[in-house]
Parts: structure tokens; sequence; C-alpha cells
């Protein structure tokens, strides 16, 4: 967030905006799904002859190879980034993260979450600018035990996550942040499995089989990763568990937290 002060920045045309989806509102009534509102207000928009476009798509490139793709609701004066809900809640983190991932991939300042599933149309602005950051790596647990073609794999994940650092630091959500890595470890010639299925062991037994929220590399590598978290601990923990439950020897837990991409390396005693 910002220093600037929200209400002088870009007012006349934030005004114009907020009037138009009361507009909406008023017209389409409440309870109402996102896409009629969503059409409600292109049509506004069109007879105002307000420059604002509907879903603009953003690529994100990894050495011009499309990683993503974002589609704002709508961006108004090529300025002014909108994310259009209908929630019957109040506006949450998921909904912030959302647009903060379209401000950074336009380079934009100003976002708009426009929530259309309450009495009254609630309108919360805020303000992105970036923040610089570093990178903290640790490999100490590969040191002197990774070697021959494990050791040349784990270059080649280091050098992925390199190349995403490099080109789009850090502060996307981590739905976005795994599509980068995904398109980094296929540009360095990876073998990629996500979220492999495991069977969960109690006292012996299988109790149930679900999805590990991890990356399997060349069959004996796990990644974890992490996104605004404020350590690297969790995707450290949650790696050397699912090194465990797939006996993989190597991992890589990396945070791409809001200031810092934090990367260890883990190792796992097999059986």
């Amino acid at each position: 967030m910002g220093e600037v002060k929200m209400e002088y920045f870009l007012i006349d045309k934030t005004e114009q905006l907020i009037r138009g989806f009361f507009a909406v509102q008023n017209e389409v009534g409440l309870g109402r799904n996102e896409e009629a509102y969503q059409r409600a207000f292109e049509i506004w928009a069109h007879k105002q002859r307000l420059p604002i476009v509907s879903k603009p798509p953003v690529q994100l490139l990894i050495r011009d190879r499309v990683a993503h793709t974002l589609y704002p609701d709508f961006v108004g004066w090529d300025e002014i980034v909108v994310e259009l809900k209908a929630l019957p809640r109040a506006i949450g983190p998921s909904e912030e993260l959302q647009l903060f991932d379209y401000l950074r991939a336009r380079r934009s300042r100003l976002g708009l979450i426009v929530n259309m599933g309450l009495d009254r149309v609630h309108v919360e602005r805020r303000i992105f600018d970036p923040i610089e950051s570093s990178l903290i790596e640790d490999f100490s647990y590969w040191t002197n035990h990774i070697d021959g073609p494990d050791r040349d794999i784990g270059l080649a994940i280091r050098n992925a996550i390199h190349l995403v650092y490099k080109e789009h630091r850090t502060g996307y959500s981590l739905p976005v942040t795994e599509r980068l890595l995904l398109t980094g470890l296929s540009i360095c010639q990876l073998d990629v499995t996500a979220r492999p299925i495991a069977p969960a062991m109690f006292h012996q037994q299988v109790i149930h089989e679900s999805a590990l929220e991890c990356l399997v590399i060349a069959g004996k590598f796990v990644m974890t990763v992490t996104a605004h978290f404020e350590s690297n601990e969790f995707a450290k923990s949650l790696g050397l568990s699912h090194m465990k439950t797939l006996n993989a020897p190597w991992g890589v837990a990396a945070n791409f937290g809001i200031k810092e991409l934090q990367i260890t390396a883990l190792r796992y005693r097999t059986k």
C-alpha cells in the first residue's frame, strides 16, 4: 500500500465509475450473479462513452513464453483496474490478492474492488506501489551430499526459480506464482508432476488418498511454494512432510514473500 491519500487520487474518474455501479444495481436489482452486473455495466459505460474496457487480457511472460494470462473485469482510462464481485459477504483477502495481481501485472496504481452482492454497492480503493525485494537462499543441506545427475537437476531447479524472480520478482498470489514457476521449470527442460496423489497413513493403514500441495520434479525432487508468508518455515515443513510421504531424497522450499524470495534446499534420508 502506498502513502498517497486514496480519496484524492483519480477521484473524478473513480466517482464516475461508482455512479455507474449504483445505477446498475438500482436497475438490475439485488441478488443477481456477477455476469448480470458485468454485462449491465458494459452497457452503461458504452452509453456514457467512457473509455472502459471489459476483461482486457494481460499476459505474463517468461523469455517471451506466455506463462499466464489475467483478465481484470474492467480497466478504465487505461489506469483504473476494477474487480467486480457479487458476494453476500464482506470483501476478503482473496479478492484483494486478485486485484493486486492485476495491478502488478499491468503496472497500474489504482484499483477498485466493487461488491454488488450486498444491499448497497460497496467499493474499496486500493493503491499499489511496487516494493523492492531481495533473494535469500540456503543450499547447505545439499552441500557435500548431492552429486552427479541429481546435482544437475538441483541446479536446473535453482535456475528456474531465479528466472522467475529475475523477470517478475515477488508479490503475486500463490496461483499466479505457481503458473510462473511451472513455465520456468519447463523452460529449464524439467519433468514436473503437479499435486501428485498419495495415501495418508495412520497405524500402517491407508486412511485416505488426496493430492499433495507440491511439485515433483524428475521423480526425486519435491518443491513446495508459498506466497505472501512472512518466512519460509511453513514451506520447509510442508516439503519435509511430502518428501517423507513420497520417499523423495531432495526438496526445495520457496516462499515468494512481499519483500523477499526465500529458497531453502531440503534433504531427506530415504528408506
